[in-house]
């Protein structure tokens, strides 16, 4: 075998000698046209003689009536083939698209099966010189012949994704990473270990009556080392395959069109695709990223400005709006409706919403006019009206990272937000929240108790809200340079998962020290990946303090202990914090200071309780990291429980407490009579899982963002998750 892949020239020249009518087809395909249509390289080739191909039947019936081509009985006497080794035959492709161009065809007649070809691919790949390459076509992903399980060899030269790929460095470890070369997915790992490619495959489902994922696969040898890559496929053929009249456009994807060398036997597609076109047909047969509804904003009356052309499904529209609500009605226009849907003429249009208040509670609360793409939706929502946002997630991604963190941020760190962003908010829409709550079991009240959590089911009308009581997104108005759009397009569909379960990936502001339990939160469950963590150097991990211990959390919070989060510099705060993040310059640890009357006044407007003058405040259960959990409150007309962590912090703050790990220090005047409380706190938000600014120290001491992930989401993984959608 190896003899023979290492002379594949001399192979090809001694058959073309002998098969006259294969000679002629090799020769023609230096004639052939070819052009590229994007600063990527994809790029059109013009070839008439596959349109047999192109148009194969794939029907099973079709597939059943006619003879196999490729079984040896059925070839052609002038086609000859050349031992392998394992039952499988070399063969030159006698239609070819590349330079060079064979087949490798399993001498029994079986089905297309990537599971029984795998492992010879890749021990061909590392035969191979590095001018080729060798690929798969799943039996619904381009082959046109499923029933006969083969690969195929062929020239590398002028096929994009591998000019990309060996422009790169090959994936190193385990984990193979996502690139998105042409608006999909795909999956790249470096090694001959067939597990690797098992693990993806069992990733992927399985269509009804189908018996594997469709994919198409790439191997060869660079440098030695095998790399392999993997497209999830959707559909077999795009719409434009089945149109009549100009609208058709005759190309049936496989691996070699999904590499970047797409090829159109008709000379009119030739000459009509472009890469919008182009992109446009990958969209539609590759698995695509969902659409996410964001909650932007909910007034009596909303401006607003479409700064490009839009229609509301009667007519153009452009310029500065106003709608507003009527008895529950939306008022456009003139007229009442239930419902408007604005969607932009073009991919990339903007509009404008003016007065968006953000940090809503919270003490950077303000208002800015903010900038969006996408298609813009009213609906009514009670007296107000709600403006939605509707927009692709990866879309929506780039804003998030943006609005959470400054692009300058570390990369690293950038990837990691990135990829428990998409986690957070897929499980959010596709209704895979591995503890779903409801509003009722959010709020727990008695005579002298209040327990109340927040969390996402409250919204009804829209998937997430656009504040911190979600993710921030803020469209495209803190997106200022191209770094969070690196970060995201680099972890395209890359998903945390827990037992194959998608992760609620949490995260908060900064930690204090030691991360947060999920349920001194939120429900009363535990979530094996938001554990309590010491925030500290990987390779020394310090043994938890019990800072449920009352004496404990003192003296953790009244200290500094070593910590990521207490060793960022001012560099990285500024290159890592949004302006109004950095008007607080006291995250790891804080004070506030109340006198008696400002906080009796504070709890009685913010929790509705009357109790009095408050006399004392005491922890009575505390969370791992030292954040309260449940605070018994004396007053001087009865005493009351709250909780847990965001309840006390709001009704303990005109806007906020930066979180509820504090401890308090009474103050009195000289005849000790109380005059006020001091509460010295650690930490900013809750404190469960990835910690923002001990994730971007630990991105700029070298951490890569799967150490950052494996860090604060201890036994979890990475997994494409768009790779489990098809059409």
């Amino acid at each position: 075998m190896e003899n023979i892949l290492k002379n594949l020239d001399r192979h090809l020249e001694e058959q073309l000698d002998r098969w006259p009518s294969c000679r002629k087809a090799f020769n023609n395909l230096r004639r052939i046209k070819t052009r590229v249509i994007s600063s990527s390289g994809l790029r059109l080739q013009f070839n008439p003689a596959r349109i047999i191909s192109t148009t194969a039947g794939i029907d099973p019936s079709e597939i059943a009536a006619r003879r196999c081509f490729l079984c040896a009985k059925n070839r052609p006497k002038e086609q000859q083939a050349a031992d392998l080794g394992d039952g499988y035959d070399l063969l030159v492709n006698p239609y070819p698209i590349l330079r060079e161009h064979f087949c490798v065809v399993s001498r029994k007649h079986r089905p297309q099966a990537i599971r029984d070809c795998y492992e010879k691919m890749v021990q061909i790949a590392g035969k191979l010189k590095p001018e080729y390459i060798i690929f798969y076509n799943g039996p619904v992903s381009g082959a046109s012949a499923p029933d006969h399980l083969h690969m195929q060899i062929g020239s590398a030269d002028n096929i994009p994704l591998v000019d990309i790929l060996r422009g790169s460095e090959p994936p190193r470890g385990d984990e193979p990473v996502t690139i998105e070369p042409f608006g999909f997915p795909v999956i790249v790992f470096s090694g001959s270990d067939p597990e690797k490619m098992w693990s993806i495959l069992n990733d992927m489902p399985i269509c009804d009556n189908e018996y594997e994922p469709r994919v198409n696969v790439l191997s060869f040898n660079h440098n030695g080392q095998v790399v392999t890559a993997v497209i999830p496929r959707g559909k077999h053929r795009p719409d434009c395959y089945f149109a009549q009249g100009d609208d058709r456009v005759t190309v049936s994807p496989g691996a070699i069109d999904m590499f970047g060398l797409v090829i159109t036997p008709r000379k009119e597609d030739f000459d009509k695709l472009n890469e919008s076109k182009v992109l446009e047909i990958f969209r539609q047969v590759t698995p695509s990223q969902p659409d996410i509804k964001v909650g932007i904003m909910a007034a009596k009356e909303i401006r607003f400005c479409l700064n490009d052309s839009f229609t509301d499904g009667r007519r153009s529209l452009e310029g500065e709006m106003t709608i507003s609500t009527v008895q529950g009605k939306l008022n456009w226009r003139g007229i009442l409706v239930d419902q408007v849907i604005l969607t932009p003429h073009e991919h990339g249009g903007t509009f404008t919403l003016y007065d968006v208040t953000i940090g809503i509670g919270f003490h950077w609360e303000r208002c800015e006019d903010q900038t969006f793409s996408g298609t813009l939706i009213f609906v009514p929502e009670g007296e107000n009206v709600r403006a939605i946002n509707l927009l692709p997630i990866e879309e929506y991604l780039t804003s998030v990272i943006s609005s959470e963190m400054k692009p300058s941020a570390p990369k690293e760190f950038l990837k990691a937000h990135a990829v428990i962003s998409r986690s957070w908010v897929l499980a959010q829409i596709r209704s895979l929240h591995p503890f779903k709550t409801n509003i009722a079991s959010c709020y727990e009240q008695s005579d002298n108790r209040i327990m109340r959590w927040y969390d996402h089911e409250q919204h009804k009308l829209f998937d997430v809200c656009a504040d911190d009581h979600c993710q921030r997104y803020q469209g495209l108005t803190r997106i200022i340079n191209s770094a969070a759009l690196a970060a995201v397009r680099e972890t395209f569909s890359e998903i945390l998962t827990y037992e194959n379960r998608l992760c609620d990936a949490r995260f908060s502001k900064c930690c204090g020290g030691i991360t947060e339990q999920f349920d001194t939160c939120w429900q009363d469950k535990k979530i094996p990946y938001l554990i309590p963590l010491r925030d500290n150097n990987i390779d020394k991990k310090d043994a938890l303090p019990d800072l449920t211990v009352e004496e404990n959390a003192r003296s953790w919070i009244l200290s500094e202990p070593e910590s990521f989060c207490n060793s960022a510099s001012g560099n990285i705060l500024a290159e890592s914090l949004n302006g109004y993040d950095l008007e607080t310059p006291d995250y790891y640890r804080w004070k506030v200071e109340y006198s008696v009357e400002q906080l009796s006044e504070i709890f009685r407007r913010k929790s509705g309780l009357e109790i009095g003058e408050i006399k004392d405040l005491r922890p009575i259960s505390r969370g791992h990291s030292g954040r309260i959990k449940e605070l018994e409150i004396e007053g001087t007309l009865r005493t009351v429980n709250i909780g847990k962590e965001l309840e006390i912090r709001r009704c303990l703050s005109e806007s906020h407490l930066f979180s509820s790990a504090f401890v308090v220090e009474k103050e009195t005047d000289a005849e000790g009579r109380l005059t006020g409380f001091t509460l010295h706190g650690a930490g900013w938000g809750h404190g469960v899982g990835l910690c923002q600014i001990g994730a971007a120290v630990m991105a700029s001491e070298g951490c890569n963002y799967r150490e950052i992930l494996r860090h604060y989401y201890p036994g979890t993984s990475l997994k494409c998750f768009y790779s489990n959608r098809t059409e």
